[in-house]
């Protein structure tokens, strides 16, 4: 047996989570296939397989013969049939805007003729304009459409797809023949319109799928392009990270990130990994240790060895795992779906039935067709196709109000039924930068000179804690010169031969200063507290002790106060220790803790609890939380996060608010309520509607008006959610 490969396959065709299932197991049961692995949010598949027994032609010719498209995975050429693909897709939307919005101005104008009178000749070269309008918009525009309804026939199932087609094709045929005939009856308008806005549903739908297939681009790109190899004879020459081979020596400059999974030698560093943390403050690495690619350097430069190359590198893990989440998550069948398996076959029977109802009483051919036809249109889908898209409309234009930006329609689903909301600390729960939140001084030092010393011993020094101590001091304090970094420990400074030094009780106890018993006890209560903490020192004595927290965010408290008394079980996941998680925990409300995890610990958090059968929310902002955005039912980013993260997520949350994850939610449940009613209205009316048809009491003229009012109903209802107001 041959060696097994994998191949990646990129999918199109895909209209739901079913249909990714399909070319899955049809591409696990195909021969010499050993895994198959279909992700429904990039539309890719991932399969490993055995050279000897099949090849990747013969994988392509699987997926056509099951009714969908698909050719091998070249990220190089990618994004042009995806951009094309988009391009399309937002032509199609603009026609039909297009052609719905003359069509229903046209339409207007004839409904306002039959009651104020309109010459024949020119009421017939209206009716005329509006087919040859309609007719483009039934066809090519809702092309998807026709595709969705027959590739769900040929398959067994019965999609929304199926009664849409089934309403536009009796709209539009009924009129031609009408208008043939010299009849009144218009039913174009109403699909013309209905085409419209289903598609402009689903196009910003592909547009969110697109989106989360960038996550994973933008993650993979956060490495530099350009290493410096250090070569034998000590020369440095630059070249592309994919160029580089383990064993390489590279250098590093401050500031910098790493461009593959290194293991430092030479001298102790300062490494920022909040790639894989989430925690800002650089972290000591001693020589021997190992940092992940895509870490930023603080300090002084690094030399380090390669010892992994770009696609097994640590942010080749990291997009494998958010692929793979993004995969795992549950597409929601939608209720329109659900109830339509059911009412495209029941309208079709309905329609056969009266039409031998009309033939066992012995009615003319001409008063059969019209009985059928008016079954037919006051059963068009108008209403049930705009049920949710119509809610979904008004919601996201609700949520933008509140400063939350909805990527993913469908997300507000999932999101009303969420009953589990997991919350990183840096940056999410907290302001996500460190700031001074208390000063212990010696005795006869005044609280302001330790800040204003330590401000000037920092200088420009690019670091958390010197930003911070910057921040606290006055604007006009001048630093000193020379400032020598010690990676881990902190920065001394020179002031007139006497040394100014800021930083760890190491750096202090190892330059000889003598500290103060009163303020190592006053350390040890703050650093309880989850503080982190900083000595200052001039001359031989030490002037006093910085501290230091990443406070929570002002509305913290009320958010998860608003979450936990809707039921919700709220969770604490960082990479942070122990103290401070706890600390910050305790001063929100949040009782749940898990700290020090890795981007897979938090992904394994949120599958453990979906395997209990709940709905989880994750609730982050850093690259190291992509992933778990991606795994959770819905991930919901802050917007001054990092860009990744907000690819990631499905909903965006602006203004630094936390309160708007409750709000989210509020709005989420209201949004599956008006579906609820519009479906429901829907549904009555057809009850009430169809038999009136049958027995021949509705028209089809008073069907094309009832199904229209049918429609005003179902989005004068949605429109409702434009008025939404979260509870104070």
């Amino acid at each position: 047996m041959s060696a097994a490969v994998e191949t990646g396959l990129v999918l199109e065709g895909l209209r739901c989570a079913s249909c990714a299932h399909r070319v899955e197991q049809g591409l696990r049961h195909a021969y010499g296939v050993q895994r198959a692995e279909v992700n429904y949010a990039n539309h890719r598949a991932n399969v490993r397989f055995d050279p000897g027994q099949t090849d990747a032609s013969r994988l392509v010719s699987v997926v056509e013969d099951l009714g969908f498209a698909a050719q091998p995975y070249d990220p190089a050429t990618l994004d042009r049939p995806r951009d094309r693909g988009s391009r399309s897709a937002m032509v199609r939307v603009l026609v039909a805007a297009f052609l719905a919005g003359n069509v229903m101005w046209l339409a207007a104008a004839l409904y306002a003729g039959d009651y104020q009178g309109m010459e024949p000749s020119v009421r017939t070269a209206l009716r005329w304009l509006v087919v040859a309008l309609s007719l483009p918009a039934a066809t090519w525009c809702a092309a998807p459409f026709w595709r969705g309804a027959w590739h769900g026939l040929r398959r067994g199932s019965l999609t929304i797809d199926v009664p849409i087609v089934l309403g536009i094709a009796t709209s539009v045929g009924t009129t031609i023949a009408g208008t043939l005939a010299g009849s009144d009856l218009l039913f174009v308008d109403s699909a013309a319109m209905i085409v419209f806005l289903i598609l402009l549903g689903r196009t910003l739908e592909q547009r969110a799928r697109t989106r989360a297939s960038e996550a994973i681009e933008r993650l993979q790109s956060l490495a530099p392009s350009i290493a410096r190899r250090v070569g034998s004879d000590g020369t440095i020459e630059e070249i592309h990270r994919d160029a580089l081979a383990v064993g390489d020596t590279i250098r590093v400059a401050a500031g910098e990130s790493f461009p593959a999974d290194v293991r430092i030698v030479g001298h102790p560093v300062e490494v920022d990994e909040s790639i894989v943390t989430g925690e800002s403050i650089p972290v000591l690495r001693e020589p021997g240790a190992e940092v992940p690619c895509g870490a930023r350097l603080a300090g002084t430069e690094a030399i380090a060895v390669v010892i992994a190359i770009a696609g097994n590198d640590h942010l080749a893990r990291m997009s494998s795992l958010l692929e793979r989440a993004q995969a795992s998550r549950p597409e929601i069948q939608r209720l329109a779906d659900r109830i339509a398996a059911v009412f495209a076959p029941a309208v079709l029977v309905t329609a056969a039935l009266t039409a031998l109802l009309g033939v066992a009483l012995g009615l003319e051919a001409l008063e059969i067709a019209m009985r059928a036809a008016a079954v037919l249109i006051v059963a068009c889908p108008c209403a049930l196709g705009l049920a949710t898209p119509a809610a979904i409309a008004a919601a996201v234009g609700r949520a933008a109000g509140l400063g939350i930006w909805v990527k993913d329609g469908a997300a507000l689903e999932r999101l009303a039924a969420v009953d589990v909301v997991l919350l990183d600390k840096t940056g999410t729960l907290t302001e996500g930068h460190l700031r001074v939140v208390g000063i212990e001084s010696s005795e006869d030092v005044r609280p302001e000179e330790v800040t204003t010393w330590a401000a000037r011993a920092e200088g420009a020094v690019p670091h958390p804690i010197a930003d911070a101590i910057r921040a606290s001091a006055p604007t006009d304090t001048a630093p000193l010169d020379p400032i020598e970094v010690v990676p881990g420990l902190g920065v001394i400074a020179d002031r007139d031969g006497q040394r100014v030094m800021v930083g760890r009780r190491a750096l202090l106890e190892r330059e000889g200063i003598l500290l103060d018993e009163a303020l190592c006890l006053r350390e040890k209560e703050n650093a309880r507290r989850g503080h982190s903490i900083a000595w200052v020192s001039r001359g031989d004595r030490v002037l006093g002790l910085v501290c230091f927290a990443d406070e929570p965010r002002q509305d913290a408290r009320e958010a998860t106060t608003r979450l936990t008394d809707a039921g919700l079980r709220l969770e604490l996941l960082t990479g942070d220790h122990e103290a401070a998680a706890r600390n910050a925990s305790a001063r929100v409300g949040i009782t749940a803790v898990h700290s020090e995890l890795s981007p897979e610990a938090k992904v394994d958090r949120i599958a453990e609890w979906r395997s209990k059968s709940a709905n989880v929310a994750f609730v982050g902002d850093g690259i190291n939380d992509a992933a778990a955005l991606g795994a959770a039912d819905v991930g919901l980013a802050m917007a001054r996060g990092a860009e990744v993260t907000r690819e990631a997520a499905d909903l965006v949350l602006q203004g630094g608010r936390l309160t708007a994850v409750p709000d989210a939610r509020d709005l989420a449940r209201a949004t599956l309520q008006r579906i609820r009613e519009n479906l429901a209205f829907a549904l009555a009316y057809n009850v009430v509607a169809v038999p009136l048809a049958i027995l021949g009491i509705l028209e089809p003229l008073h069907a094309a008006i009832a199904m229209s009012a049918s429609s005003l109903v179902v989005v004068g209802n949605a429109t409702r959610l434009l008025r939404w107001s979260p509870k104070s």
